[in-house]
């Protein structure tokens, strides 16, 4: 009875190279061809079937294990037909008991094994040999031989365990990058788009009013804004690289200023390593592109505090909100929290209010004081 392995087995690239390594054990079926005296037709015969017992070899190393059957039935087959003439067929069985080994359950490799040591014990004893010791040899060679042949099975299935984990990071890598591209390519051109709409109404507006000086103003602000978003969407394939909090508040409050809002940024903004400072960066810009798409307030308030273990950041403007809706954009926001072990809270009893929390990432201690 064949394995159950449903996925088909065969040797690497690097495995098929020591295919012809393992022919040295033929050493044993070739010696007695030039020390005993066969006529020229027996050695012709003996080669034949030498040759046929390799091309089974190949054929049955390059099969999944549900093939192997036949291939192995043939190499026992040459083994016993040679065996009365040549008893370095030993070599020859130990090929069988390999393939023995490494094909099948071990309940039936354990019995096939059985079956080739009975099967050299009939040729010692019944059939004959021309070696006296050929049993005891061969069973110790066919035993051995078979063990390696059920290593290297459990060998392979490790292997092959350890690829499919491999392949399974790197397809949850791929997914979480993807992911994280994702978010950051709505962040920066949601704020961007929206921006650029907002300057090219207002150049359309000055253009109308042939207020030529303060649209041109407007022109060169857009395509500002075209080249650094572009670059910003370079850069998020490889991480997204920002110029800071503090510089990038100061271009939210311009965007927020330019929309019509009048904008407050309260308390200190905090010290963060780079990806938590990312995070935190996209998140705010997604959260005043809101305000500049969806409020019809006309202040926003970004206000900083922090607690022992917890940096606070509260985007509020005074429009009027019926229902919160979770977009792509407030969904992103989230999972950016989320990742960093933090926390978003939205109200719209007075305003619209977005709460972030960010834990704040403990400290190294010295000799058992905090750092």
């Amino acid at each position: 009875m064949m394995t159950s392995d449903n996925t088909t087995q065969k040797t690497s690239n690097e495995e098929a190279k020591h295919t012809w390594v393992y022919l040295f054990n033929l050493g044993f079926y070739i010696l007695p061809m030039v020390l005993f005296p066969y006529t020229v037709s027996e050695i012709v015969l003996l080669s034949l079937a030498m040759l046929v017992f390799v091309a089974l070899y190949f054929y049955c190393f390059y099969l999944p294990y549900q093939r192997m059957l036949w291939p192995i039935i043939g190499m026992y087959v040459i083994a016993c037909a040679v065996t009365p003439w040549n008893p370095g067929s030993v070599a020859l069985f130990s090929y069988v008991g390999f393939f023995v080994g490494f094909a099948y359950r071990w309940p039936y490799a354990l019995a096939a094994v059985v079956g080739l040591i009975g099967t050299l014990a009939v040729f010692q004893w019944t059939i004959g040999t021309h070696w006296d010791l050929f049993f005891h040899y061969g069973s110790v060679i066919v035993i051995t031989v078979a063990i390696f042949g059920r290593i290297e099975r459990l060998r392979q299935r490790h292997a092959a365990s350890e690829r499919r984990s491999a392949d399974e990071i790197e397809r949850l890598a791929t997914s979480v990058e993807r992911e994280r591209i994702a978010r950051d390519l709505h962040d920066i051109l949601g704020h961007t788009l929206s921006s650029i709409v907002l300057k090219s109404d207002l150049a359309k507006a000055q253009l109308g009013k042939q207020q030529y000086d303060a649209a041109a103003q407007q022109l060169q602000g857009l395509s500002e804004i075209v080249r650094h978003s572009l670059s910003q969407v370079r850069q998020s394939v490889s991480g997204y690289k920002h110029s800071g909090l503090a510089l990038e508040l100061k271009r939210l409050e311009q965007r927020l200023h330019e929309a019509g809002f009048r904008t407050d940024i309260l308390g200190k903004p905090p010290l963060l390593d780079a990806p938590r400072e990312t995070a935190l960066v996209l998140a705010i810009t997604e959260l005043v592109t809101n305000v500049i798409r969806h409020s019809s307030g006309q202040i926003c308030t970004i206000h900083f505090d922090e607690s022992v273990d917890v940096y606070r950041v509260q985007i509020t403007d005074d429009g009027s909100h019926v229902e919160v809706q979770s977009g792509n954009g407030l969904v992103g926001v989230q999972q950016r929290m989320q990742e960093l072990g933090g926390s978003v809270e939205v109200s719209t009893t007075r305003g619209w209010v977005v709460a972030l929390q960010l834990p704040k990432l403990e400290m190294p201690k010295i000799n058992g004081a905090t750092a």
